[in-house]
């Protein structure tokens, strides 16, 4: 495996533990309870970071 598919690998792993955590407070009542504009900023970020996600996951598919 060359070295930068290892690192897409690895960037795909931290992005993915970041989304679990951002998920998981998005649902907590802090999240709720900050200023709409806030929490629907957070929540844009969550839905680009999927989408990141979802990427790089079919870039290393095509390593496999």
């Amino acid at each position: 495996m060359e070295q930068y598919q290892k690192k897409v690998i690895k960037e795909k792993e931290e992005l993915d533990a970041k989304l679990e955590k951002l998920d998981s407070f998005l649902l907590t009542p802090l999240a709720k309870s900050l200023p709409k504009i806030d929490f629907e900023l957070m929540e844009n970020q969550r839905n680009i970071m999927f989408k990141y996600s979802i990427l790089l996951g079919a870039r290393i598919q095509r390593w496999i």
